[in-house]
Order: structure tokens, then sequence, then C-alpha cells
């Protein structure tokens, strides 16, 4: 599912920022390899989206969804982190930062600690995971005190 464009990664990011991470020679922002970085970028986010939504995103009444706002800052995110890693070393540190939030952020959808609003779930996936295991009793034995292994 594509999640951003160019022009969304050219709203987030000045045309300075884009062309040093997407041409060499920095004369010009290099389209389709921005292009490429967000279409990586939608692939790694269905691998997380898909977990728990149905893709492309649906409503209930299985109408398309507008592509979230976060979604769209998290494919910019990771676009820009995948075009950093070409870059010298020293410049990706403020990106790694954001990439790691990243997949802490999507790691949380897939569980369902963070939901997409109006996004209707996979049949297979239950609606509130946490709280179908609250209040349910335990069984199974306490440890041993006593034994030959406790001396």
């Amino acid at each position: 599912m594509q999640y951003a464009t160019v022009s969304d990664l050219s709203a987030r990011y000045t045309e300075r920022d884009l062309r040093l991470i997407t041409d060499p020679h920095a004369q010009a922002v290099d389209a389709e390899r921005a292009a490429q970085a967000l279409r990586d970028a939608d692939a790694e986010i269905d691998a997380y989206v898909e977990r728990r939504y149905v893709l492309p995103l649906v409503n209930m009444a299985g109408q398309l969804l507008a592509v979230p706002a976060v979604l769209v800052r998290l494919a910019c995110d990771i676009a820009i982190y995948r075009l950093q890693t070409l870059r010298p070393a020293d410049d990706i540190k403020d990106a790694r930062r954001r990439y790691e939030d990243v997949l802490k952020l999507l790691e949380a959808i897939s569980t369902g600690e963070v939901s997409i609003p109006l996004a209707r779930l996979r049949d297979d996936v239950a609606d509130n995971p946490a709280s179908l295991s609250a209040g349910m009793p335990m069984f199974g034995q306490p440890p041993s005190l006593f034994g030959r292994d406790k001396r």
C-alpha cells in the first residue's frame, strides 16, 4: 500500500536536504531515488501493519480509508533513513534515531497497543488482545518448597 509520495517527502523536508541525500552531486532532487525509498518504506510498514489490519486499509464497511497522517510521517521518516544510509556516517545519527522511533511505533501498531482509527482488523485478530487474559484464572502448581533438590 502506498503511504507517502515524493511530494509528501518534499513537504516535510527541505529541497536542499533532499538534494543532498538523493543526488551524489547535490544538484537536483532525484525523484526516482526518493520514490524507490518510499516504496521500500511502504513494504516495511506493510510488514507490520498487515499483522493486524486488512490491507489496503479499509473501514468496517469495506471502503478505502485515507492514509492516516501518522503513516505518511512514518513512511517519510523510513525513506529518509534509507536515503541517509547512502551518505557519510556522521549524517545518519538523527535519521537513525527517527527510524528506531518508527520501528517502535510500528511494533505497537502491529500488537494492538496503538490502533489505526476506523481501520478494519483482520478476521483472525482479537479486537483488544490485552484484555483477553485480564482476570482469567491461572492454573498450575507452585514450585515445590521441599525435596531433595532443596537441600
